[in-house]
């Protein structure tokens, strides 16, 4: 619109506008945005697209891995029956056939019961990976001194002599078993056989290592019951010195010493 000498001409500017095409050309600029607009739309489509197939190939996998695990959970649900039915043959059959890899610790404590209860010690060994002690120490939960000594011939061990020791209330063999994995069920056991010992400074020393509330307890009230029996020893013997001697006071001192003595040993 600019005449030769730089200055407007509203003329030239009003006349004939229409005249002339005007060809829009774009900035070499402009057309690299364009482009790379496109190109970045296409993009973004085209990782949505696989996003959205591959989200509904996980959801279709997690959804079999689902059926997987509920088909799994009724197999061992169905096994759980059958052991409660007392068809434990029928529950070690099914728990057997599924994957070792697919139970869990808590199915494997029920599978493990099942061989244990069977005496089959070898498979309830193995089930634990070649962990004896892991058997043995469930053997000694249940408390049966049978079930104890066969596992014990068959696997023997420190531990299983010092469990076993303690079941059977052979409290000097228990303390003098060396080598013991000493667990805090085992720090209350041997606690536990120091009191039988009449030793309360080695039961304590024992309760030290372990925060039990009902095992300190049980020391306090044996130390406190032990006093009282003393006590009533001393007033018994002060009766009997006298030249007239209450009968019936001996007496009631005497079957109130039984007492004691009875809830000392029931501790």
């Amino acid at each position: 619109l600019k005449t030769t000498d730089g200055s407007f001409s509203l003329e030239e500017e009003t006349e004939n506008p229409m005249q002339k095409t005007q060809t829009p050309v774009l900035s070499t600029r402009n057309r690299r945005l364009i482009y790379s607009g496109g190109v970045l739309s296409l993009l973004i489509l085209s990782a949505t697209c696989f996003s959205t197939v591959a989200t509904s190939q996980d959801r279709a996998e997690t959804i079999q891995d689902l059926q997987k695990q509920v088909k799994l959970e009724q197999k061992i649900t169905g096994t759980y029956e059958k052991a409660l039915l007392g068809d434990s043959e029928g529950a070690l059959k099914r728990l057997s056939s599924i994957d070792e890899q697919s139970l869990t610790n808590e199915q494997k404590n029920v599978y493990m019961s099942l061989l244990i209860d069977k005496k089959k010690y070898k498979e309830a060994v193995k089930l634990q990976g070649n962990h004896p002690e892991v058997v043995e120490s469930m053997i000694s939960e249940k408390g049966d001194v049978n079930e104890l000594k066969e596992f014990q011939q068959t696997f023997p061990s420190p531990n299983g002599a010092f469990d076993l020791a303690y079941h059977e209330k052979r409290w000097e063999d228990m303390m003098s078993q060396s080598g013991v994995d000493m667990t805090d069920k085992r720090y209350e056991m041997k606690a536990y056989g120091y009191l039988k010992l009449d030793k309360v400074k080695e039961a304590k020393e024992e309760a030290a290592h372990i925060q039990s509330q009902d095992l300190n307890q049980k020391i306090e009230t044996y130390e406190k019951t032990k006093k009282e029996i003393e006590e009533t020893k001393k007033q018994v013997e002060e009766e009997n010195k006298k030249d007239k001697k209450d009968e019936n006071k001996i007496k009631s001192l005497t079957d109130q010493q039984k007492k004691q003595e009875e809830a000392l040993k029931n501790l």
